[in-house]
């Protein structure tokens, strides 16, 4: 499923990306090779999502008993690389050439980009979400931030079509080239952020998760207190270590019993969850 997701993406953002890359050329703008280029990291985003997901759908094994899902984090780490590196194509780019009179062509592409965009960005973030990808989810916020920078491309882009009037509104071309890296640069470096702190396994602090695992606990009487909950996510799914307090009158065999009667029930509540550790503390 998330597969066949990915090879729609990268299909709408190659189509996207040629029709830019043609509409900058015809119409000699700056700000829409800039975009095209940015448009670009989707296409990055979604080739290296496909390989990510196959990776890390790799079933456990001896060496990896928790499985392969960080490996979303390491290629999403990738792909936020090199959407920095294409923030600074762009603004070498924008400084290149001479400033011209941009085609209303440039300003038709990039309407057309924004609709589609947002259409694509929404369905990404959608089923990234359905499916608790984050491969999906990187791509669909990806997406988004891209329709948002044709917004700006589009003003940018109107003002240049000016420039047959007053020469200053030429420079609109090129602050239009200079935003775009601004942009791209700072999505860059927030993904790398991201997904750098997953794989140093940041623990998730959502609350509604935690919320409904403790539900589910405190339905066995035997349990006195929930000490600690921690979450690490491995791609789509969860790594739960749970620490619990539990009445040190009962025999080791009725607490193995218990711990696996919690696996069970949270397992069934959540299919997020798919290890599960759970340390007891007796209390006498």
């Amino acid at each position: 499923m998330q597969t066949k997701i990915m090879i729609k993406s990268f299909l709408v953002n190659l189509s996207l990306t040629m029709l830019k890359l043609l509409g900058a050329f015809f119409s000699n703008s700056k700000t829409l090779m800039g975009d095209a280029i940015h448009c670009l990291s989707d296409m990055a985003t979604d080739i290296i999502g496909l390989i990510g997901s196959k990776l890390a759908n790799k079933k456990p094994n001896e060496t990896h008993p928790f499985g392969y899902g960080k490996i979303e984090y390491l290629t999403s780490t990738i792909v936020s690389i090199f959407i920095m590196s294409l923030g600074i194509g762009i603004l070498y780019i924008s400084f290149s050439g001479n400033l011209q009179i941009t085609s209303a062509y440039a300003l038709i592409i990039v309407i057309l980009s924004i609709i589609i965009k947002f259409i694509l960005s929404s369905y990404l973030l959608k089923k990234g979400k359905e499916l608790n990808s984050n491969i999906l989810i990187t791509n669909g916020t990806e997406s988004r931030y891209d329709s948002y920078c044709s917004v700006l491309a589009l003003i940018f882009v109107s003002l240049s079509l000016l420039g047959s009037k007053n020469k200053l509104f030429l420079y609109a071309d090129l602050l239009g080239g200079i935003v775009t890296c601004i942009l791209t640069l700072k999505i860059g470096i927030s993904l790398f952020l991201e997904n750098i702190n997953a794989l140093l396994d940041e623990i998730d602090l959502d609350e509604e998760k935690i919320n409904n695992i403790k539900t589910t606990i405190t339905k066995f009487k035997k349990i006195n207190e929930i000490k600690d909950i921690k979450l690490l996510k491995y791609g789509s799914y969860y790594n739960a270590q749970i620490e619990l307090e539990i009445d040190g009158s009962i025999t080791l065999n009725e607490i193995h019993k218990i711990k696996n009667k919690i696996k069970k029930e949270l397992t069934k509540n959540n299919k997020e969850l798919r290890y599960i550790n759970i340390d007891t503390i007796p209390i006498n």
